[in-house]
């Protein structure tokens, strides 16, 4: 995983969903950080802007519960190098 992707993101739930940092890390899950799936599409779209992408909805389901930030950033990682 691209290392500034994560910190991106890491930063984004931090200052932006008010996560405590000691929780963040690539294997917690959205729920595990508090994020109910609308939160988590709030995320996504925050996401989205940093990295000036448009990630399709078939690639991250909200309603999965086991969906973790490394699941994201593989997702935007594969995106930033198409």
């Amino acid at each position: 995983m691209n290392t500034e992707t994560y910190t991106v993101l890491s930063s984004l739930l931090v200052d932006k969903f008010s996560v405590d940092p000691t929780k963040v890390s690539r294997e917690a899950t959205f729920l595990d950080l508090g994020l109910d799936s609308l939160t988590l599409m709030e995320f996504v779209f925050a996401a989205e802007d940093a990295f000036s992408i448009r990630i399709p909805e078939d690639q991250i389901d909200p309603n999965l519960a086991g969906l973790t930030l490394d699941d994201i950033c593989q997702v935007i990682d594969k995106m930033k190098q198409s």
